[in-house]
């Protein structure tokens, strides 16, 4: 919706649209309704009542394409090894696969999975006991 694939790959001579390096839009929208939900909670623990917090790709897209562009900062297709150090491996019921860590870094509690994906109907709904 904000022309930023079709920017990337049309830009950077591709002839068309092509995925971001990160998907910076999906990504901040995130982090946006999370920033929203803790204000949230806190004006709710200052002053009492409850509160809608919306987020929207799109717009969160136009803000993004409002920042403008640095000149000569096109990324071209990258390899895995233009980017090893962001991705890990994992067996599943699937094969091997390769995946991006979640963006976030913390020193005292990195994050992990403690187990892989798995098809669909693998395990019964519920909560855990």
């Amino acid at each position: 919706m904000s022309g930023l694939a079709h920017e990337q790959g049309f830009g950077g001579g591709l002839g068309r649209p092509q995925h971001l390096p990160a998907q910076v839009v999906d990504h901040a929208t995130g982090y946006l309704a999370a920033l929203g939900a803790l204000i949230a909670l806190a004006r709710r623990a200052r002053e009492g009542g409850s509160y809608l917090v919306r987020v929207s790709l799109v717009q969160t897209g136009r803000w993004v394409d409002s920042l403008g562009r640095v000149a000569g900062r096109h990324v071209a297709d990258q390899s895995a090894a233009d980017v090893g150090d962001l991705l890990a491996t994992c067996e599943s019921p699937f094969g091997r696969l390769t995946h991006v860590m979640p963006t976030a870094r913390l020193s005292e509690t990195p994050p992990f999975w403690e187990r892989p994906p798995v098809p669909a109907g693998t395990h019964e709904a519920g909560w855990p006991g």
